[in-house]
């Protein structure tokens, strides 16, 4: 029987398809404690959620709220109970690359942190590896085992989100490349995943993801793919964040987290890269202003991502999670989607789990 004779119907699905669901699904949740905790999962004890995604402030609300981390203790108390209460070894996610975007902050009780624009200014390996070991260890200690980071955009447009924020590095791809490459390895050092981003490159961009279609067909050059064919040949990178920008000479149709040819084309097959593909936010306004859930969900799986990361954090959603097993289940019979595009990502999902000793 091939493949395409495993037509799926609801009755015929194999017994862990959610599970295999679940696993694909990290996922942002309101609150800081047990109680927090206990609600998630009592909402969530069947979808098998495989990743949590942390936030510092809280921006559905106006203003900024606390979020989910107040101190090093709450902190590391808070992902002891997510790992309790889950059903499977979780991959707890943050955004700490330092700087400007730190969420574990000197208020909370953090060593400080400096950018990763500073660090390519100082460029000094061994001051990237100081920074990235104090960066891992803190997270280590609070029991967080994912960082989306480092930024691999090459320093290119000195007037978008990245480089305002001091997040690029150098606009060289092999001084990006040296001081990801001693990042990721500060971060393995400590059972941490770092994860590079914002693939296949957002240094050239004018505009932001999170507020709008973001075009740079015209500022967009093959340079901004080195950095990741260097870390991916030296098999130093396991995991890839997506963006949400669109380039019609790499796909005339959809953009970076939704393209079958940007993913699986470009990424796997000529950049031969093996690891976990995980989405930037689909909240996001560049794609969920365009595309309903349904339609997202399709054509991140048919393209090849592996980690869909609802931040939850634009907007929230308590039912995020139930409604995207639901959309997946009815992709599933639709035909729309096979259960070996599963099968694959859960392979990858469980081989990056097993590289930090979470299996």
């Amino acid at each position: 029987m091939c493949i395409r004779d495993r037509i799926y119907t609801m009755n015929s699905l194999p017994p862990n398809i959610s599970k295999l669901i679940g696993q694909m699904i990290m996922v942002g949740i309101k609150g800081h404690d047990r109680d927090a905790v206990y609600d998630f999962f009592e909402r969530n004890y069947k979808y098998h959620v495989g990743g949590i995604i942390l936030y510092d402030e809280d921006i559905t609300t106006n203003p900024p709220s606390l979020h989910n981390i107040r101190s090093q203790q709450q902190l590391s108390n808070f992902t002891n109970y997510l790992q309790e209460f889950s059903s499977n070894p979780l991959l707890i996610g943050i955004d700490q690359e330092g700087g400007k975007v730190n969420r574990l902050k000197e208020i909370y009780g953090f060593p400080k942190t400096i950018s990763w624009s500073k660090l390519g200014n100082i460029n000094d390996l061994k001051k990237t590896e100081l920074e990235s070991n104090s960066i891992a260890k803190s997270l280590n200690q609070c029991g967080i085992n994912v960082n989306f980071s480092p930024v691999l955009d090459l320093d290119i447009c000195k007037d978008n989100i990245i480089s305002q924020k001091d997040r690029a590095i150098s606009s060289d791809y092999k001084v990006v490349f040296e001081h990801a490459q001693t990042s990721i390895k500060c971060h393995l050092d400590h059972d941490i995943i770092a994860v590079g981003k914002h693939f296949p490159g957002q240094g050239s961009s004018q505009g932001d993801t999170h507020q709008d279609w973001v075009d740079v067909s015209d500022t967009w050059s093959d340079q901004e793919l080195r950095p990741y064919n260097k870390l991916i040949q030296a098999n130093n990178i396991s995991a890839i964040m997506t963006s949400h920008l669109y380039n019609k000479h790499l796909d005339k149709k959809y953009p970076a987290t939704l393209s079958k040819n940007i993913i699986n084309d470009l990424l796997r097959r000529e950049m031969n890269f093996k690891g976990v593909v995980i989405s930037d936010d689909p909240q996001m306004e560049a794609i969920s202003s365009r595309y309903n859930l349904e339609r997202i969900i399709e054509l991140m799986i048919s393209a090849g991502v592996d980690i869909f990361c609802f931040g939850n954090n634009l907007v929230y959603d308590p039912d995020i999670v139930k409604k995207i097993h639901h959309v997946v289940l009815r992709l599933l019979k639709d035909q729309k989607i096979d259960v070996s595009m599963l099968e694959k990502s859960n392979e990858r999902i469980m081989k990056l789990k097993s590289k930090i000793g979470l299996l």
